[in-house]
């Protein structure tokens, strides 16, 4: 099975939009790998609307008859393409814009049958390539915003190459050197304006919160940071005022930890806030000893996944009518050495170790974002993590004194580290795909050794069951997944 998942940002309206995709017959006006596409039946497109495509397949062009099998204008039509060899699923969800225009998702799920489905695991390498120009397709003819290319074709090819030796280093991704030889070699640009929009971001007091605060700020969002004291709220405000003098910099209080201050957080947010263009989950510290917050968690967990997944889940109403929207988490490269088990999530006094809970935490982050994105699907809410790679903030200094010490010259600064999560905030690709895990403006692995990785079937089961628990503990279940 090879599967493709686009997103577009359409000028045209949400109906525009969606009577344009369920129109097959259109197929061959965007769609690269489409030769011809007929109508075969008469009457409005609708239930049982048949059409017949010529795929390019190599040399040949091999006819494959679609059918939609689901229509629930204007959000989602599902149409079923089959033959003796193939079977293709297409499903295109459709949801309004506030700005009239409206956000399309493309997800093609593509299999061989009878003999040639062994071939499956090959047919996977090419369909991404398949993907895309579909969707480049649809970006032209809908209108939406290109994406912007920072490097004519053979400084792609250096760019990439320099990126990958970096990654494999480790040290050389990480550190400085990484966002120092990737902005030029990659020829990066300033993130697009954010003027108009509205970005909160929790623990925003220093560090890479404050970073992120002051970046989004720079480009004319309206920004709430949270913090959990006034004094050092106030003093993050004059901070970002200082970096963007113009900006409109306000703040709320709350301890993640808390959930019955997550939840005073979010209806004092709700209350002057009709919409919520970006959420920036920051908070959280690496704490060496074993704590617990008010209602009984282990606090690393309660404040870095439980927490979040509550202020996300409130906060969802406001994201929604922003649509086309985004959260974004901020994670470590910790998690690369663990593995998720919910079972030792929350570590017992015994055992305790806090560099290892936090990374368990960071892990169980993006095992949380991806059951987001099944169950967000189709709503216009994106979610992303990023790595902000080793940077010099107070809370290295203070949780990881000797990695800092050792590493000193080459960590990267608190600007150089948040400059993803801004990028993230603003840039087309934060909305055009969802539940990427990113480190200096490009998608990364999610794991580093394969002994942290799960199956596709168990991770899936991890992320419901992740889901399950913070519902439990929180009292919000949010909204079931997707059919």
């Amino acid at each position: 099975m090879a599967r493709y998942r686009g997103t577009v940002i359409s000028v045209r309206s949400a109906e525009e939009t969606f009577d344009y995709l369920a129109d097959f017959a259109n197929a061959a006006e965007w769609d690269p790998g489409t030769a011809d596409a007929e109508r075969l039946d008469d009457g409005p497109v609708g239930l049982g609307s048949g059409f017949r495509l010529g795929v390019r397949v190599g040399s040949r062009v091999v006819p494959l008859d679609y059918r939609i099998v689901t229509y629930d204008r204007p959000r989602r039509v599902v149409l079923l393409g089959e033959s003796d060899t193939i079977r293709s699923e297409d499903t295109v969800t459709v949801t309004p814009a506030t700005d009239g225009g409206s956000i399309l998702t493309y997800d093609a799920d593509l299999r061989l049958k009878g003999r040639y489905a062994l071939a499956n695991p090959v047919l996977r390498l090419g369909f991404d390539r398949i993907g895309d120009r579909g969707v480049a397709g649809l970006r032209s003819v809908l209108g939406g915003p290109p994406v912007p290319t920072e490097r004519p074709q053979a400084g792609q090819v250096v760019a990439r190459t320099v990126d990958e030796v970096l990654e494999a280093s480790v040290v050389g991704s990480f550190s400085s050197i990484g966002p120092a030889v990737r902005s030029r070699t990659a020829g990066w640009t300033p993130p697009p304006p954010l003027t108009g929009k509205t970005v909160l971001v929790t623990g925003a007091t220093s560090g890479l919160g404050l970073a992120t605060a002051s970046g989004v700020a720079r480009l004319g969002a309206q920004v709430v940071l949270t913090a959990r004291g006034h004094d050092r709220a106030e003093r993050a405000v004059d901070a970002v005022r200082t970096a963007a003098p113009t900006a409109d910099v306000s703040y709320l209080l709350a301890d993640m930890g808390e959930f019955d201050q997550v939840r005073g957080l979010a209806e004092e947010f709700l209350a002057g806030h009709d919409r919520l263009d970006v959420l920036v989950h920051n908070a959280g510290a690496l704490t060496r000893d074993r704590r617990e917050s008010g209602s009984g968690s282990e606090l690393t967990v309660a404040s870095q996944v439980a927490g979040p997944f509550l202020l996300t889940g409130l906060l969802l109403p406001a994201l929604e009518v922003a649509a086309p929207s985004r959260v974004i988490q901020v994670s470590s490269g910790g998690m690369y050495t663990q593995r998720f088990d919910l079972a030792s999530l929350e570590m017992s006094p015994e055992v305790y170790d806090g560099t290892v809970a936090y990374a368990r935490a960071k892990r169980a982050q993006l095992v949380l974002l991806h059951e987001w994105v099944r169950r967000m699907e189709g709503t216009g809410v994106s979610f992303h993590a990023m790595h902000p790679g080793w940077a010099a903030t107070p809370g290295i200094r203070d949780s990881l004194p000797g990695f800092a010490r050792v590493m000193g010259p080459l960590l990267r600064t608190a600007d150089q580290g948040a400059d993803t999560a801004v990028w993230l905030a603003s840039s087309p690709a934060g909305v055009e795909t969802t539940g990427g895990f990113w480190l200096d403006r490009r998608p990364r692995w999610e794991h580093k050794v394969p002994w942290t990785r799960l199956s596709e079937e168990d991770f899936s089961d991890a992320g419901a069951a992740l889901w399950a628990w913070c519902a439990a503990r929180t009292g919000w279940s949010g909204p079931t997944r997707q059919a």
